[in-house]
């Protein structure tokens, strides 16, 4: 219910802009990983387009049902959870066949994709730095969890005094 709760305020929120050319430019980011999704979307919203973000392939439904103009879905082909991006792919065509899908499964695909989306508008795009700057976070991020709990947080452990 709060999925679809919260796909229907961003809804609301898009369709208050009607025009064509507009609409090509929201774009429905579905992505699991809230670094990728993260570090995708302010390139995109840098370059002009108005992107709501997805966790899941549930979550994205949600938004896609409650019927916001959009021109573009970009969707994680593997997606956790009942609905993968080829199931949400499959239902966009069904449903909404004036969205245009794209589906990547690694992460030079999808840095490629967003790379060619922001292209499009004319707005430069450094594939490399942005894989460069994505894989960094992710190191970092697996290097955090694999510390203590304490020194995550960065605490340092006390000393015992003799």
């Amino acid at each position: 219910q709060a999925v679809i709760a919260r796909g229907e305020t961003i809804a609301r929120n898009m369709t208050s802009t009607s025009a064509s050319e507009t609409n090509k430019r929201n774009l429905l980011l579905a992505e699991d990983d809230v670094i990728v999704r993260f570090v995708l979307a302010a390139q995109l919203r840098r370059s002009g387009y108005a992107v709501i973000e997805a966790v899941s392939g549930e979550e994205a439904k949600a938004v896609l049902v409650a019927g916001p103009e959009l021109g573009v879905l970009l969707s994680d082909a593997q997606l956790a959870g009942e609905h993968s991006g080829f199931a949400l792919a499959q239902w966009v065509r069904r449903h909404r066949k004036s969205i245009e899908v794209i589906l990547a499964a690694s992460l030079s695909a999808k840095v490629q994709a967003v790379c060619d989306l922001c292209k499009r508008l004319g707005k430069k795009c450094d594939a490399a730095a942005i894989t460069t700057r994505i894989q960094g976070m992710l190191a970092e991020r697996k290097r955090r969890m694999r510390l203590p709990s304490s020194t995550a947080a960065g605490l340092t452990p006390k000393r015992k005094r003799s």
